[in-house]
């Protein structure tokens, strides 16, 4: 018993150099990003940084957070083509924020119900946020999504970029895709790690939109 024991010990030790080694090769290849930053094809430099958020209007006792019910941290990006975007230019308008790689097989899984929500639902604002990647490979693997209709080709309502992976830490994201709404007043309404479904998606949104009026809180 203590032999077989130690012997299934050593095979998850064994798997677990083999898996660690091979992360190790994907990081050191930019498999898992890290290479984000520099400039785009127009010299713009790109960046992403928290910012002060402004307050919800009416409002006066709020926190600022990434948790549901607090306002959710203000940030600026750059897009794909180097413009500066902040979420709080989206006031007024739900928001789904959207975390992800060209890495992660559930990203390119999720992405075809997310231009369906858009499709249907044109008053929301979709912040696609790649993570730490270049925006050659970024714009690649947005490119090659194969959507619902048989046709190829994302585009969020904005595709960001963050080159260092600080809005990223920022909103404590463990894993991918991370998912994260944000109704009309900034007050995040629904947040979660790993993949979205489409109806967990109508879900979120139907959830965002009833958010009670900044009046009411």
């Amino acid at each position: 018993m203590v032999r077989g024991l130690r012997g299934r010990l050593l095979g998850l030790l064994g798997l677990a150099v083999i898996v660690g080694g091979a992360i190790g090769i994907m990081a050191a290849s930019g498999l898992l990003g890290s290479q984000g930053g520099g400039t785009t094809e127009s010299g713009m430099a790109i960046e992403g940084a928290l910012v002060l958020e402004p307050p919800p209007p009416g409002v006066s006792d709020y926190e600022v957070g990434v948790k549901v019910e607090q306002v959710a941290k203000d940030f600026e990006a750059s897009d794909f083509q180097g413009q500066r975007i902040r979420l709080s230019h989206f006031r007024g308008r739900p928001v789904y924020i959207n975390f992800w790689a060209s890495w992660c097989i559930p990203c390119r899984a999720e992405m075809p119900d997310i231009r369906e929500l858009m499709d249907r639902h044109p008053e929301l604002v979709t912040i696609g946020v790649n993570r730490a990647e270049p925006l050659k490979r970024a714009q690649g693997f947005l490119d090659d999504i194969e959507l619902k209709d048989g046709s190829r080709g994302m585009s969020f309502t904005v595709n960001a970029l963050d080159p260092d992976d600080s809005l990223y830490n920022a909103y404590r994201g463990l894993g991918m895709p991370v998912s994260i709404f944000v109704d009309a007043d900034g007050f995040i309404t629904f947040v979660r790690n790993g993949r979205l479904l489409q109806t967990e998606m109508e879900e979120a949104l139907a959830l965002t939109v009833a958010s009670p009026a900044t009046a009411g809180r």
